[in-house]
């Protein structure tokens, strides 16, 4: 693949945008900005509005950095508005993205591909929310169209169940209920397809919820994980499986328990993750040596590199027909 010098191209990191993670979105969108500029690459921050195409045609961006989190930037949408205005951009394409952004759509579809995953249920709204018997105190109730863990409780007995349930739905129209996996919290970065030194989370608070992932001072990291190399095998087996599942490209973090048990089970995976200070994708690659400025300009230059295969691949077949 021809080499890319970024410093004369100009990249549009779109961030904030409608969702409920938009304040993470923008702290997002920032670090990138700073760290693409502190390799002298052009670059603009820009927050999607009415007519934000005309601004990025207007602009001659050459690639769009998405840093929006949540429904409009990883549910798909804006993938499929940049394609359609055959605008560049970083990241899965858009079906990848609507898959593993909805849980309800991606744990079925990891079921399938052999990934080990907790034994679930989905409720959607208007149908009966009682827990199925196939089900068992503690579960996790959790929105299947969020992230940043909003609208997420562990629910320790039938009396908090239903109020569970009902917080979940103000997020999506569909919830996901868990059995509760006790374990260790570990995350697979990957690039490419990669993976990256598995990281660990240890939180203080009762789970790995927002306020630990972005209030909490409390919360520790290990990176990498102290795990044994079978588990450190293992989890990055499981976590591969369901990358290659979904079908991602570019970049990814796939979110692990490593149950008592000692089996890795999956519980998503993100497409956009996080890229704050206190991100995990981010630690995962300073651990394999690899820092924000640099993890910035790889996403970019693999992006670029999955774009011009597929374009090549679609005209090849031209060709042939």
């Amino acid at each position: 693949m021809r080499a890319v010098d970024w410093t004369r191209e100009k990249v549009a990191v779109v961030a904030g945008g409608p969702s409920c993670e938009r304040e993470i979105s923008l702290i997002s969108g920032q670090a990138v900005l700073e760290a693409l500029a502190a390799k002298s690459i052009p670059t603009i921050l820009l927050d999607p509005a009415e007519d934000f195409l005309g601004v990025l045609k207007k602009e001659n961006i050459s690639m769009v950095f998405i840093a929006l989190h949540g429904t409009f930037g990883e549910d798909g949408t804006i993938q499929r508005l940049l394609d359609g205005a055959g605008i560049l951009y970083t990241g899965s394409e858009a079906l990848v993205s609507e898959t593993a952004f909805d849980k309800s759509k991606a744990q079925p579809l990891f079921q399938k591909a052999g990934v080990l995953v907790p034994e679930f249920t989905v409720v959607r709204k208007g149908e009966a929310s009682s827990l199925p018997k196939k089900l068992l105190f503690p579960v996790v109730v959790k929105p299947s169209t969020s992230g940043s863990s909003v609208g997420i409780s562990i629910v320790m007995e039938e009396a908090d169940y239903e109020k569970a349930v009902f917080e979940a739905f103000r997020y999506s129209e569909s919830v996901l209920v868990d059995r509760y996996i006790r374990g260790r919290e570990l995350t697979v970065g990957f690039l490419g397809d990669k993976p990256l030194p598995i990281v660990e989370v240890i939180a203080q608070r009762k789970f790995y919820d927002y306020q630990a992932k972005y209030k909490d001072t409390g919360t520790r990291y290990e990176s990498p994980a102290r795990l044994t190399a079978k588990e450190t095998r293992r989890v990055t087996e499981m976590a591969s499986k369901a990358y290659e599942a979904l079908g991602c490209e570019v970049m990814a973090r796939v979110d692990v328990i490593l149950g008592e048990d000692g089996e890795p089970y999956v519980l998503e995976a993100n497409t956009i993750p996080g890229l704050t200070g206190k991100s995990l994708l981010p630690k995962a690659a300073l651990a394999a040596g690899i820092d924000f400025p640099a993890l910035c300009v790889r996403i970019l230059t693999l992006s670029l590199g999955t774009r011009r295969v597929k374009e090549r691949l679609v005209q090849s077949a031209k060709v042939k027909v």
